[in-house]
């Protein structure tokens, strides 16, 4: 699927995804004849111009999960944490209602001469619009049963809650739909624990210009395309993974880590032994048709709303929705 200059035998590994954008990028002049350089789609700056983009990779993500499907399920061994019951979860954020999320439009400057070459003239900047949150933080109510700590992997995920007939969705379709908002370890005294974690602590964030993105924006995309302009129910899923099952036995000093979940960290190994997407990365085992179903006690389902404000901020954070620019 994806060869690169590191792998042993490239021929086995196969480059189906780069391939297609090359064959794509040059089929109007596919022997060269004319000496055509490839088109919008051949550029990884500019492929996401070209509307096959999209159909490109749902097929690369079918491939995927046509091979992941030749998996078993993960039974419930291999889901629970022995002893660790996780109780509730809420999303907090300043000025806005508990288990809501808040978006709204934003102005910021991205400096083009990171990419470009602009010589003479020095640095060059573009002015644009994005969408994006208030910052947020999750509080997560977590029982230790046993009598001694305990280390767990805190994985935190979104997902639609109905399809685009407002229908709710069964589990086998919805779990390909869950993105991956947060990953972190954190240590478990017995008895009561309450977790809290900030948006801008995620394994998902970074800041590139600037500008702060976190992948939440993803699912709000979601919510204007299914054409609900200003509010969407999304259930969030929390789950506590054994530490021991999980852990990667490096050290990350010096390394840059951020969005160490979409990235992986430099020069390192990948920081999680379980696989990408887990625990939604298999197909459920027998007898799970919903995501209530899919459950083991380390596991939370709380439902909350995303609601995008229709507001417009400048690059200050002024609210300039009503203002003409």
């Amino acid at each position: 699927m994806e060869a690169s200059i590191l792998s042993p035998n490239q021929n086995l590994y196969g480059d189906l995804h780069n391939l297609i954008h090359v064959l794509i990028g040059l089929c109007h002049d596919p022997d060269a004849r004319n000496l055509e350089t490839f088109s919008t789609i051949g550029d990884p700056a500019t492929a996401m111009r070209d509307p096959i983009f999209y159909r490109l990779h749902a097929f690369v993500d079918d491939v995927f999960q046509e091979h992941k499907a030749t998996l078993p399920p993960y039974e419930t061994n291999r889901l629970n944490y022995n002893g660790i019951t996780v109780r509730g979860v809420d999303v907090v954020s300043q000025g806005v209602p508990r288990n809501e999320f808040k978006t709204f439009w934003k102005k910021d400057d991205v400096d083009l001469s990171r990419g470009i070459d602009f010589t003479p003239r020095g640095n060059v900047f573009a002015r644009f619009t994005h969408l994006q949150h208030t910052e947020f933080t999750y509080r997560i109510q977590v029982e230790n049963n046993t009598n001694s700590d305990k280390i767990g992997t805190v994985r935190i995920f979104l997902a639609p809650k109905f399809d685009e007939r407002g229908v709710n969705m069964v589990f086998r379709d919805q779990r390909l739909l869950f993105i991956e908002l947060d990953k972190f370890t954190t240590t478990l005294k017995p008895k009561t624990n309450t977790i809290e974690r900030k948006s801008t602590d995620s394994s998902w964030w970074y800041t590139t210009g600037g500008i702060q993105l976190l992948w939440l924006w993803m699912a709000t995309s979601y919510a204007h395309s299914q054409g609900h302009s200003r509010r969407l129910l999304m259930p969030t899923f929390v789950m506590i993974s054994n530490y021991d099952d999980d852990k990667i036995n490096q050290s990350t000093e010096g390394a840059c880590a951020d969005a160490a979940s979409y990235c992986g960290i430099r020069d390192k190994l990948y920081p999680d032994k379980r696989s990408m997407g887990y625990p939604f990365d298999r197909v459920p085992r027998s007898g799970v048709n919903t995501l209530q179903d899919f459950l083991t006690p380390n596991m939370f389902v709380q439902n909350v709303t995303i609601r995008f404000s229709g507001q417009t901020f400048d690059v200050q954070g002024a609210d300039i929705t009503n203002a003409l620019t």
